[in-house]
This record gives C-alpha cells, sequence and structure tokens, in this order.
C-alpha cells in the first residue's frame, strides 16, 4: 500500500513540474514573440497615432459640448426677446386705448428751437377703423386727433418739418397748429 501511496505522488510531483515547466515555457515564448511584434509591428507608431487620434476625438467632443451650450443659450436670449415683444406690444395695445395723452415729439429742445404743438390724425386710419378694420403701417389711435410737439425757430418750420415727418400722401392730415408757453428762465 504504501508503494501505491508513493506512486500516486511521484505521478502528482511529475505533473505539477511538467505544468510549471509548460507554463513558464509559454510565458516566455509569448515575451518573445511579443517583442518581435512589437519591433517588427512600429507598435509605438500605432500607439502614437491613437493618441493623436484621441486628442482630435476628444477636441471634436469638447468643442460639440461648447456648441450645444451656445445653442442653448441663443435659445433662451430667442424666447426671452420672444416674451419681451409680446410685452412690448401689449403694452403698445395698452396705450392705443389709453385715455391719457400720448405725445411724439419731433425736433431738438435747443436754442433757437421753440415748441409748437401740432394736432393731427391720419384720415386712411380714420376710414378703416371706421370700417372696423386695422391699417398694415399706422395702429389705431392715428384715427383721432393726437398731439405731436415740434421744436423748430418758426411756425412756418414748424409745419414744413411736420409735413416732412408726417406726409399728406400716406394719410396724414394736419388739423391746427399753435405755439405752445415756454417756462421763463430757460436757455
Amino acid at each position: 500500500m504504501s508503494a501505491g501511496i508513493i506512486a500516486i505522488l511521484q505521478f502528482a510531483l511529475f505533473t505539477f513540474l511538467t505544468t510549471v515547466a509548460a507554463s513558464v515555457a509559454v510565458s516566455v515564448i509569448g515575451y518573445l514573440y511579443g517583442a518581435v511584434i512589437e519591433q517588427t509591428g512600429r507598435v509605438d507608431e500605432t500607439r502614437a497615432k491613437i493618441a493623436l487620434y484621441s486628442r482630435i476625438v476628444s477636441g471634436f467632443q469638447d468643442r460639440l459640448d461648447m456648441r450645444k451650450n451656445q445653442a442653448a443659450g441663443s435659445a433662451s436670449q430667442l424666447f426671452a426677446s420672444q416674451r419681451q415683444e409680446k410685452q412690448l406690444k401689449a403694452r403698445v395695445r395698452e396705450l392705443e386705448t389709453a385715455h391719457h395723452r400720448f405725445v411724439r415729439i419731433v425736433g431738438q429742445e435747443m436754442q433757437p428751437n421753440k415748441p409748437f404743438e401740432v394736432m393731427a390724425m391720419n384720415t386712411s386710419v380714420s376710414h378703416q377703423v371706421k370700417r372696423g378694420e386695422r391699417h398694415p403701417f399706422y395702429d389705431s389711435s392715428w384715427a383721432r386727433v393726437l398731439p405731436i410737439h415740434i421744436w423748430a425757430p418758426s411756425m412756418e418750420d414748424a409745419r414744413e418739418e411736420f409735413e416732412r415727418i408726417y406726409p399728406k400722401t400716406v394719410g396724414f392730415k394736419l388739423v391746427s397748429i399753435a405755439p405752445m408757453p415756454t417756462e421763463i428762465g430757460t436757455p
């Protein structure tokens, strides 16, 4: 029986040693084969190319992310502008129907100019408002007589300035013109 145990131990030792020797041999052959492939396959150039391509791809990704952020910022600016436009249009509609006076000012408040108040309207806007339509260019407030303050050296110059800015050919009509009182002591 002891001869059978010794034979099993010898077989186990022989199998272990041959397995270790085979593993070492395969490792050495693999290392040598890898070194040969590395020398003949130009691995350093390939590694350098892979590194370069990875930097290029990384740069593309960074630029793509930057463009996405810019697009998001532009979109938010666009939405803010659209919101502001809505608010301004609502404010214009509110001013058109308001009962207080909305005065347009023409010219510069400098000497020798004096202020003149012109009362004017637009007859084509008036006709369209009476028909229940909206004028394509002017707001509906021009259907009634509105005040315009014009700064000019004389009343004739004020009339010419009015006719230059608000021409008769598009329906503007000067109803009246009168000098405005000026404060004493203003330069």
